[in-house]
């Protein structure tokens, strides 16, 4: 019998942002203890890139494709390895840490264990990040991979962001023609078993989408 595990965080007022810059905000509009008909909420997202999200191409590219671009299709992914590569401090990421790595994947998940430091400053500034020559050996390596998901906060390390912002363009938006590959960050791995049968990724459309909210779903 197949079950299934939330692989994405809920968004609450206390969601760490990239370099602490943004903010989720959660607030209440009509309540039934109030008096009122019913309870409604209002949700603030001071930026699209909070929480568990998606970068899509049109984050680093005026021309490249949006959330909304995409067949729903695209969204679910049916050959999932998750790779251990322990982090407790900012470095690259870099392919001689990915031993093992399967070539016929659609979605790698790196899981580092950063995520315990979900809670504290050194989650947002101290953070692991990927090393730009990753992507190119990953296209290389995995023909078929459209994605790359971790339990940290960003791509970009908060501690050489000259190379994350290199590494961000490589991944969603490479010259020559070269096949994109999404990016999910602050995902919840903790928990995620090595047995997956298939991912959805369920995101928040929104227009001129160059990345969104997404609640990450995994069937095993």
């Amino acid at each position: 019998m197949n079950q299934y595990i939330l692989l994405s965080h809920v968004l609450r007022q206390d969601t760490p942002s990239y370099g602490n810059r943004d903010k989720v905000i959660v607030r209440v509009n009509s309540c039934i203890r109030g008096g009122e008909t019913a309870n409604s909420s209002c949700l603030v997202l001071s930026n699209n890139h909070i929480g568990t999200h998606v970068d899509v191409p049109r984050h680093f590219s005026d021309s490249g494709k949006r959330t909304t671009d995409y067949p729903i299709s695209d969204y679910v992914f049916h050959k999932c390895q998750i790779l251990d590569v322990p982090c407790d401090t900012a470095r690259l990421i870099s392919s001689s840490d990915l031993k093992g790595l399967k070539e016929d994947i659609d979605m790698l998940l790196i899981r580092t264990g950063y995520e315990k430091k979900r809670g504290e400053e050194e989650y947002w500034n101290n953070n692991p990040g990927l090393d730009p020559e990753l992507a190119d050996y990953l296209r290389e390596r995995c023909p078929h991979l459209r994605c790359v998901g971790f339990d940290f906060i960003s791509v970009t390390s908060w501690q050489h962001r000259a190379e994350g912002r290199l590494a961000h363009k490589a991944f969603l938006a490479p010259d020559n023609g070269k096949r994109e590959i999404w990016a999910i960050e602050d995902m919840s791995l903790v928990n995620a078993p090595d047995n997956i049968d298939k991912v959805i990724v369920a995101p928040l459309l929104v227009e001129d989408g160059n990345g969104t909210a997404v609640t990450v779903i995994a069937e095993y």
